[in-house]
């Protein structure tokens, strides 16, 4: 498992002025049982991830959930295609209403960075449909809206270098167990 993850991360496109090839690899090797991370290895994976944000050079279908919700002066077809970060945004907070009345973008974002950089987060590697990535999750506290959850979580995939989504999961951490997520390693335990 470790030559996979060594392999994996050579095949990674991230510019090394990004920084992100040794949060990478910190993270690969985590996940593979290959070392165990300190508090300040921990850290600084997790200041990377949530200075990662969603990919701002994506788009991403807006689907039949957003279909008729206004944004930005106009109505959208599921076939129209955003920023990830207004997809999650307009999926998880203004249609689902996981999030509390008014927040904004700006505020979704930064209250998923806040709760990447939260010590009280629980933090785990996984492969999530083959592909690596670091979650955090979180009890929602003041992030839950009225139709919110008790749990944020959040997914960043080791392959892009971004977030690939942020929600309250209706089922709570029994969402980590379904079979489309293997080979889970907490770095951090929920408390």
């Amino acid at each position: 498992m470790r030559r996979e993850a060594e392999e994996e991360l050579k095949r990674m496109s991230t510019p090394p002025s990004s920084g992100r090839p040794a949060i990478h690899g910190l993270i690969l090797g985590a996940a593979t049982g290959a070392r165990e991370l300190d508090a300040a290895e921990l850290r600084r994976v997790l200041e990377g991830v949530a200075g990662a944000g969603f990919d701002p050079r994506a788009t991403e279908r807006a689907g039949g959930r957003l279909a008729g919700v206004s944004w930005r002066g106009q109505l959208l077809k599921g076939s129209d295609r955003l920023a990830p970060a207004e997809v999650h945004y307009l999926r998880h907070v203004v249609v689902a209403r996981e999030w509390p009345a008014g927040t904004s973008l700006q505020e979704y974002v930064g209250g998923i960075q806040a709760v990447i950089l939260d010590p009280a987060s629980a933090v785990l590697t996984s492969r999530y449909q083959g592909a690596w990535q670091l979650t955090v999750v979180r009890r929602s506290g003041p992030l839950r809206g009225p139709n919110g959850f008790a749990w944020v979580l959040v997914d960043y995939r080791v392959q892009t270098g971004h977030w690939v989504t942020a929600y309250q999961p209706g089922e709570g951490l029994q969402v980590l167990q379904r079979p489309t997520r293997e080979g889970i390693r907490w770095l951090r335990r929920p408390s």
